[in-house]
């Protein structure tokens, strides 16, 4: 329970940067991570089948993808354009990953790392459902892994871990961060609920997934998404409506078009405002006053 333990971070004493000090927050209630490390974790679990579908469209041969390590000029035309062996690994790595846990959480597997990548020639899309139905099965039991140490260690080692240089076994963490996928947010309305400052950047979520929150100051660690909380954070930080636009009413005159429309000049009009007559409405004149008034000062009957 929250109060008793403290997270287990696998980060904890790594020198390159990667630690944050987790070890001394408490974890987040019922699990074995601090708060920004469950959260790390499940953001990048909601969006491997996204990632997954955006190498596999870079790597697409039709697209000549360019590779990123040797060059080979060739005169055959029907050969495909040369694909960056990163794209292949990241993918498989990262498809390895999440179908071992998949199967772990389903059957038990001992071995949760034997798993099979990325069948030769599949598309984008095929692949997409492929991640996105072992993600939402681990997502399911996410608390139940984040709550056993040696489960959530090595889930942390395929979806969190930044390895630097070129990684012998690819992470969902590094992929993200080489091959990031192209998301749009926005500055929130609101005050973030933990440090009060207007700083929530809004990440509008991709295929059904929920929109996430964080803020942006260096001193908050503040995060949610749009179903934390029963859905609160969606409606404190929905995008605001857009300002209702009325059709333009015709009988609305400028002050040349009342003073035509009566045969007086501009400022004739005008005078009229000045006497308390006629009174605009951001610098429009509605055309029933303007002749009431015009009347008025015919000594007809309004």
């Amino acid at each position: 329970m929250k109060g008793e333990h403290w997270a287990a971070c696998p980060d904890y004493g790594r020198e390159d940067g990667a630690c944050r000090g987790c070890v001394q927050v408490e974890a987040r209630e019922g699990v074995l991570l601090c708060e920004r490390c469950y959260r790390a974790l499940r953001r990048h679990l909601e969006d491997a089948a996204d990632l997954v579908g955006h190498l596999r469209s870079i790597a697409d041969p039709t697209k000549a993808t360019p590779y990123d390590r040797i060059r080979v000029d060739s005169s055959r035309p029907d050969m495909p354009a040369p694909v960056a062996a990163d794209l292949i690994d990241a993918s498989d790595d990262i498809v390895r990953t999440m179908r071992a846990w998949a199967l772990y959480v389903q059957f038990g597997e001992e071995h949760p790392w034997r798993a099979e990548g990325l069948e030769a020639g599949i598309d984008a899309a095929s692949a997409w459902d492929d991640v996105n139905g072992c993600a939402e099965v681990i997502l399911f039991d996410l608390d139940s892994l984040a709550n056993n140490s040696h489960q959530i260690r090595a889930l942390c080692e395929g979806v969190i871990d930044i390895h630097r240089g070129e990684p012998e076994r690819w992470s969902i963490a590094d992929a993200a961060a080489r091959y990031s996928l192209d998301d749009q947010p926005r500055w929130a309305q609101a005050a973030c609920p933990e440090c009060d400052l207007m700083a929530v950047r809004v990440q509008p979520g991709r295929n059904g997934r929920p929109s996430r929150y964080r803020c942006a100051t260096a001193d908050c660690d503040w995060e949610a998404n749009s179903k934390d909380d029963g859905g609160l954070w969606a409606s404190v930080f929905a995008e605001p409506a857009p300002p209702e636009v009325r059709p333009h009413d015709s009988r609305w005159l400028t002050l040349v078009d009342a003073a035509r429309l009566v045969q007086r000049t501009p400022g004739t009009v005008r005078n009229w405002v000045t006497q308390n007559l006629l009174e605009p409405q951001l610098g429009r004149y509605w055309q029933d006053d303007v002749l009431a008034v015009a009347a008025a000062k015919r000594g007809e009957a309004a």
